[in-house]
């Protein structure tokens, strides 16, 4: 498939690039920083507004490559079925007696050490 039939069809390339992002496990900052592209860059692919077909074909070819994909991949490419844990508890929907087990006390307090860190140098 050409670069230039992916332009024309940008919304279905954008598509696609979601469900593959989320598949391999990327978030859009981590994936954009791989790839080598910026993260404004990255959200007008995945909007499919981006509007200057040289752009379009330069950063779509560094995120084939990162991807280890051909275009025609991207374009067969099926997103892998979401599969839901019924186990998973959120504070919105938590119970009222629920309690969190040891390791997730753990986890949580590291995670806020975490963010605590990000707030101080970003």
């Amino acid at each position: 498939m050409k670069f230039d039939e992916l332009f024309e069809q940008r919304s279905l390339v954008a598509s696609k690039l979601k469900d593959c992002i989320r598949d391999f496990g990327y978030t859009k900052v981590s994936f954009a920083s791989k790839a080598d592209i910026s993260r404004p860059t990255l959200d007008k692919l995945l909007n499919g507004s981006i509007d200057n077909k040289s752009s379009f074909d330069r950063h779509l070819q560094k995120i084939l490559k990162l991807l280890n994909m051909t275009a025609e991949d991207l374009m067969l490419y099926h997103s892998a079925p979401v599969q839901t844990d019924d186990r998973a508890v959120f504070s919105q929907n938590a119970p009222m007696d629920h309690e969190m087990s040891d390791t997730a006390k753990k986890q949580y307090h590291l995670l806020m050490d975490v963010i605590d860190l990000c707030a101080i140098y970003y």
